[in-house]
């Protein structure tokens, strides 16, 4: 078939957009929708690209036609990130969780689209459940060739281990079949080990320095692609993405939401003596396993919407007596400073949470890419 030498791209349960944003290097594309129900994230989106064809809205209650029309006339490449909060490792892991739920409307909706291409995001555990095998047999029938894989975002260039299943089809008469390219990160240089406690290679504690839990493990062997080399350019350390940030106080700190969390009392004094990389280990609450302190030279751990909270994971400062700010957890999912978020802050966290890390957003970017040009 001729392609269009102008493509509309769609992203849908868009939040900020990550799955998208790689697309607007592309000449040949257009952002011709963002859909989501999240008003903060509509405010602030459009607060950094005024124009922006964003549409507040629930998925649920919108049909294709309505979609299409919304984006001028036509999908040609359908991104999505449906929400994963019950599949989640983090989560109830409820397989009748509703949210659950968006993964086949995410289905139902491309089928009668029928975009080009299409990208979705989830977390690892989503790969193994029936929702998605019932998405996948859809698209097959509906005569898409695919391909599958558990992507960890440092083996992609960030610097946190963040693990996500990335899916991407195309439609059988564009004659191409997506593949997904081998690690491009890994490196030979040493990194901060935070069950040793030393600095070893990512070969020698791969498991544990990745992240790669036994689900997502027998999880990624169901799936096309299995990821396990380790690509020859370095992993950046902690420091090197958050390195440069202006001094919290001040005026281009508050500029681009560079400031320390309203920490209790009893947070700072269980965390002030934390050495470097260490991880707290003095009560019984429920959450002691999850008071972790990062190293500059290590690798930081997935951000979630509670990075704010250091009884939620591994995210208190390296040095600082402090979490990560949203700044600083901004960066490392991979937003560049010039991506401004407007308060209540508290709730921008879960934007940044919830976002795509951009290395991976940027691998189905290439692959789409390929099979398109």
């Amino acid at each position: 078939m001729i392609l269009r030498s102008r493509l509309h791209v769609v992203e849908l349960y868009a939040g900020t957009a990550r799955s998208c944003e790689p697309f607007r290097r592309w000449k040949r594309c257009s952002t011709s929708l963002l859909v989501d129900n999240n008003p903060l994230a509509e405010k602030t989106y459009l607060h950094n690209f005024l124009k922006a064809p964003f549409l507040l809205a629930d998925l649920t209650r919108i049909n294709p036609d309505q979609l299409s029309s919304q984006a001028g006339g036509r999908v040609d490449i359908l991104l999505g990130c449906p929400p994963c909060q019950g599949f989640s490792d983090a989560g109830s892991r409820d397989p009748n969780d509703p949210r659950n739920s968006h993964m086949e409307n995410f289905g139902r909706l491309a089928e009668k689209l029928k975009p080009l291409a299409i990208g979705m995001e989830n977390v690892p555990l989503a790969a193994g459940t029936g929702q998605f095998r019932k998405f996948v047999q859809r698209m097959e029938h509906a005569g898409y060739a695919w391909t599958a894989g558990i992507l960890n975002g440092a083996l992609r260039g960030s610097s946190q281990s963040r693990q996500r299943l990335a899916y991407i089809a195309i439609r059988g008469d564009v004659k191409t079949v997506p593949r997904i390219p081998p690690p491009t990160h890994g490196g030979s240089r040493k990194y901060f080990s935070y069950r040793i406690g030393s600095m070893m290679s990512i070969e020698s504690d791969r498991v544990s320095m990745l992240g790669l839990t036994p689900a997502t493990q027998r999880i990624r062997e169901t799936l096309p692609y299995q990821e396990y080399g380790l690509g020859y350019r370095d992993i950046p350390y902690v420091d090197e993405t958050l390195e440069g940030l202006p001094r919290i106080g001040m005026p281009e700190a508050e500029r681009l939401s560079h400031r320390q969390w309203n920490h209790t009392q009893l947070q700072l004094r269980r965390m002030e003596k934390l050495p470097e990389g260490g991880r707290w280990r003095g009560g019984q609450d429920y959450y002691s396993q999850c008071y972790g302190r990062l190293h500059r030279r290590g690798l930081a751990r997935t951000i979630t919407t509670f990075f704010s909270n250091p009884g939620s994971g591994r995210f208190w400062h390296p040095t600082e007596n402090r979490a990560l700010t949203l700044r600083e957890a901004a960066r490392i999912q991979g937003f560049p400073d010039s991506f401004i978020f407007l308060p209540p802050f508290s709730q921008s966290s879960k934007l940044v949470g919830n976002a795509l890390d951009s290395s991976i957003s940027s691998i189905v970017y290439d692959i789409i890419r390929d099979c398109l040009s």
